[in-house]
């Protein structure tokens, strides 16, 4: 947990003081849908406080079966609560093995169907939402040079060990590709990866949370899926 939240404190150092280029590449037509989602979106999404304590609320079994067919007899379910808490089942697939690389040997390891949510969390109440929409993209959209740029200047004031995780961490950004999903929340960005399966990352008013997803090996039809389950969460504020 002590790691976690370290990691949470670099992330906020490189990105929470980068977000004020509104115009910056890799953004493009994102932007114009941002705007048009705080233009029209007037839900605060406050009402997901309560299910931070229960995730079993925040996205139901039922929820889950109604998107997609879940092996829940065979499925093992992990459950916590907190703002690191999560709520997922992982049951088998049909699919072959995947090949995992642990501390140098690789092994072989069942590709499990995964469904579920993780990560509600809640920006504080005196960040503006234009801000705090602006600093989530930071966290997944193509950074320009010239953020690039003020991010190891913010990386340059810190300590050694700081500074030296900072790095760590934008090595690990640099390989991960996210693509940002129009319509959704006040902001969503998406992943993929052929061995974990799909992640979405939403923002919604002052709540962020994740939904993780790996029904097959198609990614938009683990992306399409997870939008649904994304909007069975924000619906329960509307």
């Amino acid at each position: 947990m002590k790691k976690i939240i370290f990691l949470t404190g670099i992330a906020f150092v490189l990105f929470s003081c980068n977000s004020g280029s509104k115009e910056s590449s890799g953004m493009g037509s994102e932007i114009e849908s941002t705007k048009k989602i705080k233009a029209i979106n007037n839900v605060s999404y406050d009402c997901l406080k309560k299910h931070q304590d229960d995730y079993q609320s925040l996205l139901t079994k039922e929820e889950m079966a109604s998107v997609y067919p879940i092996d829940f007899t065979n499925a093992k379910e992990e459950l916590r609560a907190g703002s690191y808490g999560e709520y997922i089942f992982m049951w088998p697939s049909d699919r072959p093995d995947v090949d995992l690389e642990i501390s140098g040997m690789k092994i072989k390891n069942p590709d499990k169907n995964t469904m579920g949510i993780k990560n509600l969390k809640f920006i504080s109440d005196k960040t503006d939402m234009e801000s705090a929409i602006s600093t989530f993209n930071m966290a997944y959209k193509e950074l320009s040079d010239e953020e690039l740029e003020k991010i190891q200047a913010n990386l340059n004031k810190q300590s050694d060990d700081i500074k030296s995780a900072g790095k760590n961490l934008m090595k690990v950004r640099a390989r991960v590709h996210w693509d940002f999903v129009d319509d959704l929340g006040s902001s969503a960005w998406y992943k993929w990866n052929e061995t974990y399966g799909g992640e979405l990352a939403v923002l919604a008013g002052k709540a962020k949370f994740y939904i993780v997803l790996k029904i097959s090996s198609n990614p938009n039809e683990n992306r399409k899926l997870a939008i649904q389950l994304a909007n069975k969460v924000l619906a329960k504020c509307e």
